[in-house]
């Protein structure tokens, strides 16, 4: 192998593990994430009592329907940026709608981690891990990986829509773009179920 086919190579390798798409979704991540860090530094000032309010509210279990309400609000949660991600995959404007939505997710996940982390101190690590290790497990992942693959359909469309590329609109969404979400969603309704099955039982534990 000659120096000039090693370098093609390790050029093509480098490109393909980190796609420039995925480097600027994660720069949107980020921005969101060190957004709703400066916004939850400004706000955590007298929220200690409504946030442990909060918390006594999320472990009550004897509100009627509050085990509906928890499983539908916890669907919610897990489930609606990546979903949203997905159908913008569907529309040549996902390619500025997908970034603002993980800046937005990160903004959202950030914000409320930051604030119950500046109103609980330190006491409140393992609450903290209660709360917010499952859906950064989860969401934060499945909606990437779901913007990334939707960032590329969405980019073809655009293309298309200013009569560029070829005519290749029905072939855009194979097998591969539906698997993709539908593994999504199998991990985001474990991560759900998980949350809901053990989020109460740490909470009773820690608080």
């Amino acid at each position: 192998m000659t120096d000039s086919t090693r370098s093609r190579k390790l050029r093509y390798v480098t490109v393909d593990i980190v796609p420039l798409r995925s480097l600027v979704l994660a720069l949107f991540l980020v921005s969101g994430v060190l957004t709703g860090y400066a916004a939850a530094l400004r706000c955590s000032a007298g929220t200690a009592d409504e946030l442990r309010q909060l918390l006594d509210t999320f472990r009550s279990s004897d509100l009627p329907g509050s085990d509906m309400t928890a499983a539908m609000r916890t669907a919610v949660c897990y489930f609606r940026a990546p979903l949203l991600a997905f159908l913008l995959g569907f529309a040549s404007i996902g390619v500025i709608a997908l970034p603002m939505l993980l800046t937005a997710q990160g903004f959202v996940l950030s914000f409320s981690l930051f604030s119950f982390a500046a109103a609980l101190g330190r006491e409140g690590f393992a609450i903290l891990i209660a709360l917010f290790a499952l859906r950064l497990l989860f969401v934060l992942p499945g909606t990437f990986l779901t913007a990334g693959a939707a960032m590329d359909k969405a980019r073809l469309l655009f293309a298309l829509s200013l009569g560029r590329g070829k005519r290749t609109a029905p072939v855009l969404y194979g097998a591969d773009y539906w698997y993709r979400f539908a593994v999504t969603c199998v991990c985001l309704l474990i991560g759900s179920a998980l949350e809901l099955w053990l989020t109460p039982l740490l909470l009773a534990r820690f608080t």
